[in-house]
């Protein structure tokens, strides 16, 4: 198996649109789809970040700490998944119910895998 991280992308909080009731539906089918996935052998975590942060950076000689982001959207999440390939982590990715409820992106990245830092 190979290791792949899934960046849950969106812009502002799609979820914050849906009615009370909507929302508690989206939690609840996206805690069964990660239960389900950790069930199956496929996810090794999950977890949603909170928006605040900030971006290290170093030029010239320095380092910045500089606003968190530019751009509208955010990394809000990601999952640590396990797949045969890079098809099929895409395939997990779209399998995500949260695709239901508003806009969202996932980003898939392969882990690579570096002699001597992780096996």
């Amino acid at each position: 198996m190979k290791e792949f991280m899934l960046f849950i992308r969106n812009e502002g909080n799609p979820v914050s649109e849906l009615s009370p009731e909507e929302q508690q539906n989206h939690v609840q089918k996206v805690g069964s789809f990660i239960k389900q996935m950790i069930s199956a052998g496929k996810m090794k975590a999950a977890q949603p970040l909170k928006m605040e942060g900030a971006i290290v950076s170093f030029e010239n000689g320095a380092f910045m700490d500089g606003p968190f982001n530019e751009t509208k959207e955010v990394i809000s999440g990601y999952y640590h998944i396990l797949a045969e390939s890079f098809a099929e982590a895409v395939e997990i990715a779209k399998s995500d119910p949260r695709f239901e409820d508003g806009k969202w992106r996932i980003e898939v990245r392969p882990v690579m895998k570096v002699e001597g830092i992780n096996g």
